[in-house]
């Protein structure tokens, strides 16, 4: 499918038979008969389930990420082999702390990158420096890491740091406050976190030299990847919903990537202007293949998804452009004909390595004031998720004051490793591997290394090709990560300390990670275990009044070719992501609220299915908008989708007033139509013997203004998406 482009952009020599795309018309083309719907499944599909603690450690997911590896690798053992070089091992461990820096924002454009790097060295400097000060004092010290880990998780969560998150800031804390107490020494371990800090920034931002688009060429990639699989999805007897949602995030990542990257001086550029481009033509290709999915009774010629996943490799490498296939010369339908048109400009785009004009991409940054602001929302996950993490690092950290702890540091971390899931069901998992992946790194250093005396070059080689194994590998299993990380913490406690062997601190680590990853388990318990599941009816209500908005504006036949149509569109797709992700984290809920979740599931599948029916519709008909319906019609589809809303977020029967006969939308109609019909079914009381015992017993659940206090009117479009962690794969960078 890849072949050097011609100068007329075609392949010469006859063209090639081809299968026909054009079917008879779907159910939207014929406005006078009934549609005909595809079905909509009553329970989510497998793909949802979060991963459960066994499967995950006998198998590997996903690919080795030699890139970070190396990158980790130089990013701690370059700052740790220089200060080690210069002050000695002791001073060096400090460096290392510093290093930890590298695992942030490796996938952020290196505009972003070097602010969050630098806020990122600044924080874990600041966070040893605390730690450093309350050192000695368990009534300092205890309330302190657990104001920590509460603070970095929300600032994390709250500016979309990402992953590890607040963790990093936890571990550093606690490193300090079960150091002697020294006071005089806190600045000179200070200024040895800034260099490690300052060391792993250069090593991180070195890629600029060499690609300075590479992340923006990323997104982009993973973008036309996941349109290439919904294309290939659509027509089969399995709905496309997975394959729509995943492609969906996909676009909306990378147009929040490109748009990071859009700086005034990039903005000049012809690189730049080709990014903004293929970000637009990525959107176009999503609308066209929305349309497809709704009149497409069979799937598509294969030809056409190969030729959008080879966009994907174009996008870093323009000579790789491909050409287009002959299946799309002769076009029948609207569906087909925007098809053809997206994918040729896309096309077009990918194969230039520079564009002379682009386009703006529409939209704007928000600030951190925004984020934070969003991040207090009463439909905002970070909450909850700090403070359980907060009190779960805090009680672990009590536990290791109160008992005859060797290194009670240990058990901090731990605890905090264990809440990084976001769920029960995933915290579970953590433990289990991080359990047996620590069992397996003592058991190593116990029979093969315990009367290992380390020079101090040996624990520097050692340290950064173990952390730089851990990076590569901890992605697809999360045991082996465990395994590999477990004797750096063995080697960084016995630096300095010449007659230390290995092996004396294995079965204290084990011991101390066993009790920490239990008190966190614990906390995931019993500390707001149904966040997810208590936020997703109101997340379904929001996303129906976003949909209510761009309704509105379909039927009253108003163009849409305008920066207010594109912002209220790019808000109804951040609501749709949210409310397919808050769904998969009420999944992950050990708790009865779990079974009132899947209950929603038909109503989240119809809302997904209306809202992005919507969002195609309007493109469809720029050319010729249809007829508006008329004024009261409108009032009642108001009243219809207002009362939808509410009984969503109330989860009740709701008291529908007469649905208008939108003419010329007849496949809306059913929509809404199924939409108060799946509502309606979820608020229907379940007798009690349909019900497990243990969802019958419910956990109490904290009163929503302990959490957020008065409710509050609904942010503007910022841009800001509060979305728990995914349920898919249980490996992090951590």
């Amino acid at each position: 499918m890849q072949a050097e482009p011609t100068s007329q952009g075609a392949t010469p020599g006859p063209r090639p038979k081809r299968a026909p795309l054009a079917l008879p018309p779907g159910p939207s083309a014929d406005p006078a008969g009934p549609p005909t719907l595809p079905p909509f499944p009553a329970v989510h599909p497998p793909e949802l389930e979060p991963d459960n603690a066994i499967k995950p450690i006998v198998k590997l997911s996903g690919t080795f990420t030699w890139a970070a590896g190396a990158r980790a690798a130089l990013g701690m053992g370059l700052p740790f082999a220089i200060v080690t070089a210069v002050l000695g091992i002791g001073d060096a461990t400090f460096a290392a702390l510093g290093g930890y820096t590298v695992l942030y924002a490796a996938k952020e454009p290196y505009a972003r990158r070097a602010i969050t790097l630098a806020l990122v060295g600044l924080g874990l400097a600041a966070a040893l420096g605390c730690g450093s000060l309350a050192a000695g004092s368990p009534l300092l010290y205890v309330p302190l890491i657990a104001l920590v880990a509460t603070v970095a998780t929300f600032l994390c969560g709250a500016l979309q740091v990402g992953r590890p998150g607040g963790y990093m800031f936890t571990l550093v804390c606690a490193m300090g406050a079960f150091l002697p107490h020294q006071p005089d020494l806190v600045p000179q371990r200070i200024a040895l976190v800034l260099a490690g800090a300052a060391g792993a920034w250069f090593v991180s931002m070195s890629g600029w030299l060499v690609r300075p688009r590479h992340p923006e060429h990323m997104a982009l990639a993973a973008c036309f990847e996941a349109l290439a699989d919904f294309f290939a999805a659509i027509g089969h007897d399995d709905p496309a919903d997975i394959a729509r949602h995943r492609a969906s995030e996909a676009v909306h990542t990378a147009w929040v990537t490109v748009l990071r990257a859009d700086t005034k001086r990039n903005r000049r550029t012809g690189e730049a202007r080709r990014l903004r481009v293929l970000c637009r033509r990525a959107l176009d290709l999503f609308q066209a293949a929305q349309m497809l999915a709704v009149e497409r009774s069979r799937p598509i010629p294969p030809a056409i998804s190969d030729t959008v996943r080879a966009l994907a490799g174009a996008v870093g490498k323009p000579r790789l452009v491909p050409v287009m296939p002959a299946v799309l010369a002769d076009t029948e339908t609207a569906a087909e004909r925007a098809l053809r048109t997206a994918l040729r400009a896309a096309a077009n785009a990918a194969g230039q390595p520079a564009v002379a004009e682009g386009e703006i991409i529409p939209g704007r940054r928000p600030t951190a004031r925004e984020r934070l602001r969003a991040a207090f929302d009463r439909a905002s996950l970070v909450p909850p998720t700090a403070l359980r993490t907060g009190l779960g690092v805090g009680f672990a950290t009590l536990a290791a004051a109160l008992l005859p702890i060797v290194h009670p540091v240990w058990v901090a971390i731990a605890a905090a490793a264990a809440l990084q899931g976001g769920n029960v069901v995933l915290d579970f998992g953590r433990v289990t591997q991080r359990a047996i992946g620590t069992l397996l790194g003592v058991a190593v250093i116990a029979l093969f290394f315990h009367d290992l005396k380390p020079g101090p070059w040996i624990v520097v080689c050692s340290v950064a090709l173990l952390f730089g194994a851990t990076q590569t590998v901890i992605s697809r299993n999360l045991a082996v990560g465990a395994a590999c990380v477990t004797p750096v913490g063995l080697f960084l406690a016995s630096a300095g300390r010449p007659d230390a062997h290995v092996g004396d601190l294995a079965s204290t680590r084990l011991i101390d990670t066993i009790l920490g990853l239990t008190v966190g388990l614990v906390a995931s318990l019993i500390l707001w275990p149904r966040a997810s599941a208590t936020r997703l009816p109101r997340q379904l209500g929001r996303a129906v009044r976003a949909e209510a908005i761009l309704l509105r504006v379909m039927v009253g036949g108003q163009t849409v070719d305008n920066p207010a149509w594109g912002s209220t569109r790019r808000a109804a797709r951040r609501e749709l992501l949210d409310l397919w992700s808050v769904y998969e984290g009420a999944l992950g809920e050990f708790t009865g609220r779990r079974h009132d979740a899947e209950r929603l599931w038909p109503a989240i599948v119809v809302t997904q299915r209306l809202g992005y029916r919507v969002m195609t519709a309007p493109e469809h008909y720029r050319a010729k908008p249809p007829e508006p319906i008329p004024e009261e019609d409108r009032e009642l589809l108001d009243a219809y989708l207002g009362e939808l809303a509410s009984a969503a977020e109330e989860r009740r029967t709701p008291m529908l007033p007469e649905l208008p006969d939108l003419w010329g939308h007849p496949v809306l109609r059913q929509h809404l139509k199924r939409l108060g019909q799946a509502i309606t079914s979820a608020a229907e009381p379940v007798p009690a013997w349909h019900l497990p015992e243990f969802v019958q017993q419910r956990l109490p659940a904290p009163p929503a203004w302990f959490l957020y206090g008065a409710r509050r009117a609904p942010a503007g479009d910022t841009g800001q998406s509060q979305r728990p962690a995914p349920n898919r794969g249980p490996g992090d960078r951590t």
